[in-house]
């Protein structure tokens, strides 16, 4: 399996989902900034993605990788001014999703697993 977080994977995660028709019928209320945070990544770093949504269509993002603890572990959160959701959990977790090991659900449930922002907007958008 290819290390997520890379500039390479989300290059290409970007254009498949924007060329796959029925991901943007289900995303298309999707506007706005997604950050998603690994901590503890390979190398000892911490990773952060701003993604921006536009109708569904990612139209760009911001990579930021420090070594961890990064400086941005401790930065503040406010729905809807930095984004609709930021979601944070190490490494390993998003690991395990992407190949399935644990459900979304199980996830959202662990401590190794946080999200934040307007739930009541986000919760049509899962």
């Amino acid at each position: 399996m290819a290390r997520m977080f890379t500039r390479e994977l989300i290059d290409e995660s970007i254009e498949l989902c924007n060329n796959d028709a029925a991901h943007l019928e289900r995303a298309k209320l999707l506007t706005g900034k997604v950050i998603l945070r690994a901590l503890d990544a390979p190398e000892g770093k911490d990773i952060a993605v701003t993604y921006n949504f536009a109708s569904g269509r990612c139209t760009g993002y911001d990579f930021v990788e420090e070594k961890a603890p990064a400086s941005f572990r401790d930065a503040g959160f406010k729905p809807m001014l930095d984004g609709l959701a930021r979601i944070t959990a190490n490494y390993g977790t998003f690991v395990k999703l992407d190949k399935g090991e644990i459900e979304p659900a199980a996830a959202l449930n662990s401590p190794d697993y946080k999200i934040e922002g307007n739930m009541v907007m986000l919760m049509p958008l899962m």
